[in-house]
């Protein structure tokens, strides 16, 4: 307890108990922060989506910048006038945002204009044979080239079935095998064709691509599936399959990123290494390509589109009914130390699941509790004069010194 504020003891807990916890995405946003700020500090240097430590933290540019500021309506609680990562692989957060876009591009906008032209489209799924002990980054990087050697020496066959463009996504759930990195692309071609015959082709041209790049190839390395928009049922699944998140289980693949960041939180140290060995992998790798679809199908372009569905994991649920949107502001300093990367706490997912009450006398008692608590942490943590001195002008930083 810290002031009159009693924490549960232990919000990480909610994981294991719920498989749908309100808090998950701001949890899974502090863990990443934490594991991505360790590794700045035992190696010197950043992995691509590091900024995900300033999410929801740092105040976008142009606005106030002395200012914590919370919004609150009939949505839920959100950070209003802060930085935005936009990571895919390390910030839930922003992650979920993204899948959700695309997820709602490919039912209102890309389906649609399929069906319109009297097209079709077949998903392909790829990937290669894979091992724990094996180089990760290594692995992911023959896995593009042998998609990209495929995708140059089918660009005939592809004309010949009159394909208009590809849709191409990255899933990367790890398992006992190591990082089991594999691409679905949904192929927009002519309708009409026979896929079969397409499909043997595409087969033998994949693991050729597979085995010039180094690399492994068996009966699962390939699949195709024809007829994705044929019906409705068809249409959820494939727009499911090509833009999921923590809504799809990895099933005998596999833990997802995000699954990973859960026992991370819970303290495992192996799913700890694993999720980082897999950011590793994925650096400059992008979850989503579409190139030139949408103007060839004069629709808009995926990040244009507004999302017209509710996201399936939207964390921010409001419990109490507020009647109109209520806006909440404290000190940026405060909010900075009580959201610490290295603070014992996820100070983000428990101001949030505060502020969805509304009332703002608790949430800034919420925040008070988690400086109060982290200035004890770094206090305690001290160990040299140093430190010590560091952690005492931490402690003492915007407050009213009196001297005499």
């Amino acid at each position: 307890m810290f002031g009159n504020v009693q924490f549960r003891k232990c919000q990480m807990t909610d994981i294991k108990k719920n498989s749908k916890p309100r808090n998950r995405e701001y949890i899974r946003v502090a863990t990443a922060s934490k594991l991505l700020a360790g590794y700045f500090h035992a190696n010197g240097k950043n992995l691509k989506g590091s900024s995900v430590v300033g999410c929801g933290r740092w105040k976008a540019y142009g606005k106030n910048p002395n200012l914590a500021e919370i919004v609150v309506d009939e949505s839920g609680a959100r950070m209003h006038g802060h930085f935005r990562c936009g990571s895919v692989w390390t910030c839930d957060h922003c992650a979920r945002a993204r899948v959700a876009q695309t997820r709602s591009w490919i039912r209102g906008a890309l389906i649609p204009a399929i069906e319109s032209r009297g097209l079709n489209a077949s998903m392909l799924t790829f990937t290669m044979a894979h091992t724990y002990g094996e180089c990760w980054i290594e692995f992911m990087k023959k896995l593009h080239l042998a998609y990209k050697l495929f995708d140059k020496r089918m660009s005939r066959i592809f004309e010949k079935i009159g394909v208009l463009g590809k849709l191409k996504t990255l899933e990367v759930p790890v398992g006992k095998n190591g990082i089991h990195g594999h691409f679905h692309s949904l192929l927009i071609h002519a309708a009409g064709i026979d896929i079969s015959a397409f499909e043997e082709i595409a087969r033998a041209a994949w693991h050729r691509a597979v085995i010039a790049v180094g690399g492994n190839c068996n009966e699962h390395g390939f699949d195709l599936k024809s007829n994705a928009v044929a019906d409705y049922l068809a249409k959820q699944e494939i727009s499911h399959e090509m833009a999921s998140h923590g809504t799809k289980s990895a099933k005998s693949k596999g833990l997802l990123l995000g699954q990973l960041l859960d026992k991370a939180a819970l303290g495992d140290s192996k799913a700890s290494a694993e999720w980082i060995r897999a950011i590793e992998a994925l650096q400059g790798r992008a979850r989503f390509h579409a190139g030139d679809i949408a103007k060839k199908l004069a629709i808009p372009n995926c990040t244009e589109w507004e999302v017209e569905e509710k996201n399936d994991n939207v964390s921010d649920e409001v419990n109490t009914v507020i009647p109109q949107s209520t806006e909440i502001s404290y000190s940026i300093d405060k909010h900075l130390k009580a959201t610490a990367s290295d603070h014992p706490r996820p100070g983000l997912a428990l101001i949030l699941r505060t502020a969805r009450s509304g009332c703002p006398k608790r949430v800034l008692a919420v925040v008070d509790a988690l400086c109060d608590e982290y200035d004890a942490y770094k206090w305690k943590s001290a160990v040299t004069p140093s430190q010590r001195l560091e952690a005492r002008m931490f402690m003492e930083r915007g407050k009213d010194l009196n001297f005499g």
